[in-house]
């Protein structure tokens, strides 16, 4: 224990530091060794042109010009390294680019490339089995769901094929220096059209859209949180009189004990009105939302009074509040919605009316189908209940 202690500060004293040890050369050392908040990342550039680019400027003069293939085996360079970059960039697109969110890097590509070295080195391109390895391994091996495996083989076949050596307007240039191909790179468009992607014109508006709340949430958590001057209130009262305001618009719990007895009459063969298990469904979903927010609201109260440990889960709450937008701890537990927190509880307070309603009052003559927490549940179950109502 006492070399532990000692041992890396005597370590640093004694020994000079490297001279490429720090990553800018105003940064002291002992400060890098001493955990300096946050991180230094390299994320993947944005855009199509700057995804090739990048992958251009780590290929070497000799591995991209000295090669028994020539000129086809730079384009099929350009093709996987194009490859590569369409499927990072239909990551912005969401779940209309892929199913699930895949952590393509630069290795990636440095590995397919050199897979195609070790195979093309005779002047024969086994396609079918670059293919199969690039699609199925090198790529495919961090793809887990079978939509999202389909769609990355068959962009691969359209970058990285037979067909893309043929000269066309729209493959690879016609070049045989890794310059000229730099040069080809820079003239490609800056503003991606989403068709590149395979993608509709609606996909890059869902996308523009997610950008813009992303660009207004971060300008948001930046704003200075000091208390107004004077007479005026401080956040922890503003947030306070808003936890307070929620729990008076939200009702405890909805109690089916209470629901009216033609909800629970049986027909001649002894079976329940299918809505009626609907309604229970519903009353057990919006019971645990509002057990969640009840939970949430009342430690949010006693953490701003210093009861509790205000935890890390109740000051993105009370950021949330000052924002007025509904706290991630919540969504999570509830129905899909985009309005602001405000607008959000009043939703709530109405569509807990409708179910009680429904519930003291019997089955309505109309539904709030919206309302609903899970509509998809009570269109099946008038579905269920139609053939029974016509004997079909």
């Amino acid at each position: 224990r006492t070399l532990l202690l000692t041992w890396p500060l005597s370590t640093v004293t004694c020994l000079p530091p490297p001279p490429r040890i720090r990553p800018h050369g105003s940064l002291p050392t002992l400060r890098q060794g001493e955990g300096i908040p946050g991180q230094v990342t390299l994320d993947p550039p944005k855009g199509l042109r700057a995804n090739v680019r990048r992958a251009f400027t780590e290929i070497t003069n000799n591995f991209f010009e000295e090669h028994i293939l020539g000129r086809q085996w730079r384009k099929i360079i350009f093709g996987v390294c194009f490859f590569h970059a369409i499927i990072q960039e239909r990551k912005k697109f969401g779940p209309l680019g892929w199913n699930i969110r895949y952590e393509f890097n630069d290795s990636d590509r440095e590995c397919a490339l050199l897979n195609q070295n070790l195979y093309c080195q005779t002047g024969h391109i086994p396609w079918d089995a670059l293919i199969y390895i690039t699609g199925e391994i090198t790529y495919g091996g961090r793809v887990t769901d079978a939509w999202d495996q389909r769609c990355l083989r068959t962009i691969l076949k359209s970058f990285f094929s037979p067909v893309t050596l043929q000269i066309c307007v729209y493959f690879a240039p016609e070049a045989d220096r890794l310059s000229d191909y730099n040069r080809y790179i820079e003239n490609l468009p800056l503003i991606d059209d989403p068709e590149i992607f395979g993608m509709h014109e609606n996909a890059n508006l869902a996308f523009q859209r997610l950008e813009t709340m992303t660009l207004i949430n971060t300008i948001l958590e930046v704003q200075p949180r000091s208390s107004a001057r004077g007479g005026g209130k401080s956040n922890d009262e503003i947030v306070h009189k808003l936890a307070n305001s929620i729990l008076a618009k939200i009702p405890e719990c909805l109690d089916m004990d209470e629901a009216a007895e033609a909800l629970f009459i049986r027909d001649a063969n002894g079976r329940l009105n299918s809505l009626t298990t609907v309604l229970g469904q519903e009353v057990d979903r919006f019971n645990n939302l509002l057990r969640v927010l009840r939970v949430s609201l009342c430690t949010l109260q006693k953490a701003i009074a210093g009861l509790v440990v205000m935890s890390e889960e109740m000051e993105r709450i009370y950021t949330s509040f000052l924002n007025n937008q509904v706290p991630n701890h919540w969504s999570t537990s509830a129905y899909p919605s985009l309005k602001p927190l405000a607008s959000w509880v009043k939703d709530l307070a109405l569509r807990t009316s409708f179910i009680e309603s429904w519930i003291m009052r019997g089955q309505p003559k109309s539904f709030w189908i919206s309302g609903l927490f899970f509509p998809q549940g009570f269109l099946t179950g008038q579905y269920t209940l139609s053939p029974l109502c016509y004997v079909l």
